[in-house]
Formats: C-alpha cells, sequence, structure tokens
C-alpha cells in the first residue's frame, strides 16, 4: 500500500489536480448564475492575470512549465464556463428525473439521472430498445458523474449549478491527459525543457478543452489510457508490483468507462512478454505480477458487457447507429478517403450535410478543432482566421509524425519506442476502420483519436530538447488556437 501511495503522491500530479478542481468548482458555481457579459469579464481578469505572472517567470528566467501547466488549466476553465453543458451533440440528451414518454434515460445526462434517481446501475434495462440504448455503454464515468451531482445536490446547490459543475469533473480528466504527456515525456528520461514544450504542445489543444467541457464519457477514457502508457513505461524501467497495479487500475477502470481503451491491451501484453522471456531467472516475481494484473483488471473490465451479453444477448462490440440522413457509404472510398473535393475543402465547421462532411481527413481536422460547433460565419475575417488555423493544425499533425518517427529512430527507447508507435498506429487503424465499418459523418471524429495528441507532444518535446524551433512552432500554433477561440467566445 506504501508503494501505492507514493506512485500515486509522485511529482505532485494528485495535489495540484485536487487543487485545481476546487479553484474550477468554485469559479462554475459563482459564474453559471451570471450574465454572459459578467462571465466574460471573468474569463478576461483570469487571462490578464495569467500572463502577468507569465511575463513575470520569463523576466525571472524560471522554467514556464508551471506557468504553462495554470495556463492549459485557465483555457479549460473557461470552455466550460463559456459553453453550455448541452453545447455538443454527442448523445448527451437531457438531464430529467422523469423518465417517462420522451424523457427516457437515452443519452449520457439521462444515464447519469438515472443513477441519482434509482441509485443503481440500470441492470434490468434491455440497451437493445430504443430509449435506454446508452445504457451499453459501461457505467463507472457515469457513477462518478452521480456521485458528484448528489453531492453538490446536498450542498443546497440549484439542480441548474449542480448539471453545470459536472463539467468540472470532465475539465479534471482533460487537465490530468496534460498532466499526463508531461509525466510520460519525464518517463522516457527527457529534460524540463522537453517536459515544457510537451505541455505547450499538448495544454493548448482545443480537441482536449472541447472534451474537457462535454458531459460524456470520452475524456474520462483518455485519461485512463494516457495514465496507463505512463504506467507501462514506469513498469517497463522499475519492475515493482505498485506500477504494475496501477496499470491494472487504469486499463480495467478506463474500459469500465469506455471499451476503446481495450485498443492497449496487444501493445501492453507485448511488453509483458518481452520483459518476462528477457528475464526469466526472475520467472516468479512476473508471474505473480502478471496474476495480480489480471485478477485487479479483467473483472472490472469486462463485467458489463459480459453481463449484457448473457443478460441480452447483446455482442461485445454493440454499436448504437445513427440516424440514416448522416450515412456516407453512398460516396466511394476514395471521396471518403482520398482527397477532398471542393464541396468538403470549403466547409470548415460541422454541417451535418453529407456532400461537406463526408471526407475522413477533413472531417478529421474540422472535429480537431471545433468539434462540431459553427464558430463564424462563412466569408466573415474570422473565418479566414479559422481556415488558417486548420491549416496550421494539418501541418502540426504532420511535423508531429515526422518528428515521432524521428524519436523512434534516433531516440533509443527501444521497446519503449516500439509499446508507443503500436499504441499511435493500432488507434489511427480503428479509427479509419471504424469509419469503414459506420459510414456515418459523426465516425469521422477527432475524439475516437484524442490520445495521439499525447504522441504528438512527445515527437514535439523529444526533437524540442535541442532544436528551439519545435517549441516555437507549438507555441505559435498554441497561440492561435487560444485567439481564434478567444475571439469566438468574447465576439
Amino acid at each position: 500500500m506504501l508503494q501505492i501511495k507514493r506512485v500515486l503522491t509522485q511529482h505532485k500530479s494528485p495535489a495540484m489536480l485536487i487543487i485545481a478542481g476546487l479553484f474550477a468548482w468554485i469559479c462554475s458555481t459563482l459564474c453559471t448564475p451570471l450574465a454572459d457579459a459578467q462571465r466574460d469579464i471573468v474569463c478576461i481578469v483570469m487571462a490578464i492575470l495569467w500572463l502577468g505572472c507569465a511575463a513575470a517567470q520569463l523576466m525571472r528566467k524560471r522554467d514556464l512549465t508551471p506557468a504553462l501547466l495554470c495556463g492549459s488549466f485557465l483555457m479549460g476553465l473557461v470552455f466550460i464556463l463559456q459553453l453550455d453543458h448541452l453545447f455538443s451533440w454527442h448523445d448527451l440528451a437531457i438531464y430529467s428525473s422523469d423518465f417517462s414518454g420522451v424523457n427516457n434515460p437515452d443519452g449520457h445526462l439521462g444515464y447519469i439521472a438515472y443513477l441519482v434517481e434509482n441509485g443503481r446501475p440500470p441492470l434490468a434495462e434491455d440497451p437493445r430498445v430504443d430509449g435506454y440504448s446508452i445504457f451499453y455503454n459501461p457505467p463507472l464515468y457515469h457513477i462518478v458523474q452521480a456521485l458528484w451531482m448528489k453531492l453538490n445536490l446536498a450542498l443546497g446547490m440549484d439542480q441548474a449549478v449542480a448539471i453545470e459543475n459536472m463539467q468540472v469533473v470532465t475539465l479534471m480528466c482533460a487537465f490530468g491527459c496534460v498532466l499526463a504527456a508531461r509525466a510520460l515525456v519525464r518517463e522516457l528520461g527527457m529534460g524540463e525543457r522537453a517536459q515544457r514544450v510537451a505541455v505547450l504542445a499538448m495544454g493548448f489543444q482545443p480537441a482536449l478543452h472541447i472534451l474537457g467541457a462535454t458531459l460524456n464519457n470520452d475524456i474520462a477514457m483518455v485519461l485512463c489510457a494516457l495514465w496507463c502508457v505512463v504506467f507501462v513505461v514506469r513498469w517497463h524501467r522499475t519492475r515493482r508490483m505498485a506500477d504494475i497495479l496501477m496499470i491494472a487500475v487504469t486499463l480495467g477502470c478506463g474500459m469500465a468507462i469506455k471499451l476503446n481503451c481495450a485498443l492497449l491491451i496487444p501493445c501492453i501484453a507485448v511488453v509483458f512478454a518481452v520483459d518476462f522471456f528477457k528475464d526469466l531467472k526472475h520467472m516468479k516475481r512476473y508471474i505473480g505480477q502478471f496474476a495480480a494484473f489480471l485478477a485487479l483488471s479483467v473483472p472490472v473490465a469486462v463485467i458489463w458487457p459480459v453481463y449484457h451479453m448473457i443478460a441480452f444477448q447483446m455482442p461485445l462490440q454493440y454499436v448504437r447507429l445513427p440516424a440514416e440522413t448522416i450515412n456516407v457509404s453512398g460516396y466511394s472510398l476514395w471521396e471518403r478517403f482520398g482527397i477532398p473535393g471542393w464541396h468538403a475543402i470549403r466547409g470548415l465547421f460541422y454541417s451535418g450535410i453529407r456532400k461537406v462532411d463526408h471526407n475522413f481527413w477533413m472531417q478529421t481536422l474540422k472535429t480537431g478543432l471545433f468539434d462540431e460547433l459553427a464558430l463564424f460565419a462563412e466569408g466573415t475575417l474570422m473565418w479566414y482566421a479559422a481556415y488558417l488555423l486548420l491549416v496550421g493544425f494539418a501541418a502540426f499533425l504532420l511535423a508531429a509524425l515526422a518528428l515521432f518517427v524521428r524519436m523512434l529512430v534516433r531516440g533509443k527507447l527501444g521497446l519503449m519506442g516500439l509499446f508507443l508507435a503500436a499504441y499511435g498506429a493500432i488507434l489511427l487503424f480503428s479509427y479509419g476502420n471504424f469509419f469503414i465499418q459506420y459510414p456515418y459523418i459523426c465516425s469521422a471524429n477527432f475524439r475516437y483519436i484524442a490520445p495521439v495528441l499525447a504522441l504528438c507532444a512527445l515527437g514535439y518535446a523529444h526533437a524540442g530538447q535541442k532544436n528551439r524551433l519545435c517549441e516555437a512552432a507549438a507555441a505559435v500554433f498554441a497561440l492561435g488556437c487560444a485567439g481564434v477561440w478567444g475571439v469566438y467566445f468574447l465576439g
């Protein structure tokens, strides 16, 4: 237990999350009843104060990593203050304690409301029945949000405020992803400059903060996946029981949130197998650790899908199909995966129109920056600025790919390089295959590959140790993201 405690408290990440979470909770509670103009003032004041503190750190020639972490957190806080809890289209539905008629719990908010009202998981409801299909999702995230909702209500908060405060949980998950990217760089033996570049490349990504304001289970799964990667790298170095137990916890919890986290399993299995066969003289220690890993991770990970398979004959990989109005199977594979056509190129923001949103690459880029929001009217100055940012995002990702490959070749990462490359490749392959198997506009969304942002940050961090141009490029892109979204929020 002492070993696990030391692992959890190393580098003060949990303490940082707790302090940041309390501050965000207070801000959300106080700002939710305010008018839009008043919330704008709060956000502007926070930005000015942060700029002053960052400038002071720069003038004193101190490490800017803490300031950048603070800036990343404040950017995420601005997102949850400015975006209403229903801003997203990603299966949220509505929060209602009345489950009759149209108010059935068919959505993530309905799932949370069901748990709040009934105090138990939905074991008797068949997810194949219209109105209950959201229940195919494992319940861990929704249980956490239900407990958080009950705490807010118990403290006497209005239900509207308590619902908005649920965004604090997702914000903390997003900030925890930034801390995971920094921890990953550190575990791979890179120095302070690399950690700073990683935070810069990861911490100001709009996709991260959009997910941090969205009340579904995506960002919680990403958090578990990234920390699982960190603990795999750490266990490979230490071979400690505490570290492999943390792999089990993060993997099991990730799959108890969303089954996509299972994409890590073959990558972890390779690491375990290689390290085992390279160190057979300590066979007993490995067998004990692997047994503990399986005992801790497997029940948590599989209990929900296995229960539904037995109780309702549901397939393990059940996917709820969206409306046929966004089915793009009528377009050829080249139109979907090839060079975007004119209508796709002109479509900067999500429209739901098939002739605009059918191309895999454009959808990935636009949802990586703006998700399914339309920030500016077409033809305006800011529309062109946002389009320039989209081009910059494409360049950022291509450069990250090149830098990541360069790191694998020159970084002497060995097995860990293979592990990280395999996870990235499996993630991207699964994403592309998902769009083929389920050819709907919503299937091509950056949220399905959000963990690659940490791998991109890793590539920039490794190169940024000796090349300041990489750090400058990450800084320019971060400023562009903050600028475009700042104008949208305050305009």
